[in-house]
């Protein structure tokens, strides 16, 4: 049964220093709620039942926050001792999901507008494929969007889109390919169980101290025709880069 999330809040935090030297950004305050509350009403109301949140014991504070949600959600915490990237954080939840498909959703990342985690989930169950929400980033925007890469897809006879290419991950902000606009994969992505012996398999071969990214997965499975995508219909804010978190702060309405 799919019903649970993984979040991961084990990085640093590094690209919103020097606040999130002392403040995760997990807990940087949106229209007066933190971050990660955002994240979980989002899972709440796609239906999930469960939230796995893999944490960093430097950041003990965290897990305070998060049971302070006044959500349904089943909350269950899970320690990244390190940040070592997302394939990482994924595999520090393999023992709590028994094997089960999983919902991934960055906290990082906020939207306004039509729920995404219920978007993927509705492609997922349509296709059933892993499946990754897909945002069109245009050149004006890129400037408040992270570093990941560009994405290429096509139509698939049932009217979803595959994925077909996936580039790593750039530097800085992102970079449209001098386009006017290109799409990117963004994170809310759902798995099946069995893709994390692909990231335990990949695992084994990144070097000492190297992170464990999602990108060289979902290369992968773009490779197999196996990625499905969904378009992003949201407002898409980015609150992991400066920019990102000024917009959402400026955009997102307070709640009582």
């Amino acid at each position: 049964m799919l019903d649970t999330a993984v979040i991961p809040c084990g990085g640093l935090g590094t690209r919103l220093h020097p606040i999130t030297r002392w403040l995760p950004k997990e807990m940087l305050p949106v229209a007066l709620r933190p971050v990660l509350h955002w994240t979980l009403d989002e899972a709440a109301e796609a239906g999930l039942l469960r939230a796995i949140i893999i944490t960093n014991p430097h950041k003990p504070i965290l897990e305070a926050v998060a049971r302070s949600y006044p959500g349904p959600l089943d909350l269950e915490f899970v320690p990244q001792d390190h940040p070592r990237g997302l394939g990482d954080a994924f595999l520090r939840a393999r023992d709590p999901l028994g094997g089960a498909p999983f919902v991934a959703l960055l906290p990082d990342n906020l939207f306004q507008g039509p729920n995404p985690t219920s978007d993927v989930l509705e492609t997922h169950r349509a296709t059933r494929l892993a499946t990754v929400l897909l945002a069109e980033i245009t050149r004006s925007d890129a400037g408040s969007k992270g570093a990941t890469g560009r994405a290429r897809y096509q139509a698939h006879d049932d009217g979803s889109l595959r994925v077909t290419d996936v580039a790593d991950k750039g530097k800085g902000h992102f970079d449209t390919g001098g386009d006017s606009a290109a799409a990117t994969p963004i994170g809310r992505m759902v798995f099946p169980g069995e893709i994390l012996d692909e990231f335990e398999e990949l695992s084994r071969s990144t070097p000492f101290g190297a992170e464990l990214d999602d990108v060289p997965v979902m290369q992968r499975l773009a490779r197999r025709g196996a990625l499905a995508g969904v378009k992003c219909r949201a407002r898409f804010f980015d609150v992991g880069v400066p920019e990102g978190y000024r917009d959402a702060v400026a955009t997102f309405p307070s709640r009582p």
